[in-house]
């Protein structure tokens, strides 16, 4: 059995649906206009033409089924400033539709046309129809630039020099000086100098990674050595952190030397670590100008 809420909406529902019946069988509807032959449902989409002058665009003529041709301005060639003059102006003077869009696009970009002789960097444009607009430009034909003569402009003149460096005291600048020697390798032979504590010998500079050895075939005859300026490093007092940061010396190889160091209290000289056997006499005599066994 249903119950009285439920009969009641079964009521509701059967009279919208006797309404709705009512209403589409007796009220009039308004008859629609017979297709015609020339219609069709499947019509092509017209393509407008790109144009950024929308006022020649052209338009689909629905009457005719056909393209209608833009209605350009008739020709008035008269003087003009292609870098302000609006699209009506420039289509007067003859340029295409498309060619006054890529002047107005350059123009969005940024570009400008400071003399008459630019105009001929226009895309498309003929060289007939820059000779037509020339005289009407109003742009002048030289700048004062323009005029400079070359042999008046000031010649680069080269900075570098053949001179003589102390090389553990030169610094940047100066082995800029040098033929050969840029901003690059003059920061690296300064990095690596402090890295080493001073050079012995100029042979050292072929050690720096990636340097160019051609050019230090030409640059080393351009250098001295102070050897009193090397700062050597005092064995008895550093730690292994500080040992291990030379570059001809290993972590193992600094530890080993700092633990032999703890056992015999203080180290006299390198014939001390002869008995390591993490170093070898290559070791020891490319280290000996950089240890120091003072207290």
């Amino acid at each position: 059995m249903l119950k009285r809420k439920q009969w009641i909406g079964l009521v509701i529902v059967a009279a919208m649906a006797a309404a709705t019946v009512v209403f589409v069988h007796l009220v009039p509807q308004r008859p629609l206009p017979p297709l015609a032959a020339t219609d069709t449902l499947a019509t092509t989409r017209p393509q407008y033409h790109r144009d950024t002058t929308r006022r020649y665009t052209k338009h689909y003529d629905k009457k005719y089924q056909k393209y209608q041709q833009p209605q350009l301005p008739p020709l008035r060639p008269r003087r003009f400033n292609p870098n302000t003059a609006d699209s009506i102006l420039l289509l007067e003077q003859g340029l295409k539709t498309w060619q006054v869009s890529n002047m107005l696009k350059y123009r969005r970009a940024g570009g400008r046309w400071r003399r008459r002789s630019d105009m001929k960097r226009l895309y498309g444009l003929s060289e007939e129809q820059y000779r037509r607009i020339r005289p009407y430009l109003d742009l002048p034909d030289t700048l004062p630039g323009d005029t400079v003569r070359r042999d008046t402009l000031p010649r680069y003149v080269s900075h570098k020099r053949d001179t003589i460096l102390e090389l553990n005291t030169a610094d940047t600048a100066q082995l800029q000086l040098l033929r050969g020697i840029g901003r690059w390798t003059a920061v690296q032979i300064v990095r690596y100098r402090e890295q080493l504590g001073g050079y012995y010998s100029v042979e050292q500079l072929r050690e720096i990674p990636r340097i160019d050895q051609k050019m230090l075939d030409t640059v080393m005859t351009r250098f001295t050595l102070d050897t009193t300026r090397i700062t050597p490093i005092r064995v008895n007092r550093c730690a292994v952190s500080t040992l291990s940061r030379h570059p001809y010396l290993r972590f193992e190889q600094a530890r080993a030397i700092y633990e032999h160091r703890r056992q015999h209290i203080r180290l006299s000289g390198l014939d001390d670590l002869l008995s390591l056997p993490e170093l070898t006499q290559d070791d020891l005599q490319r280290l000996r100008p950089y240890l120091s066994f003072e207290q």
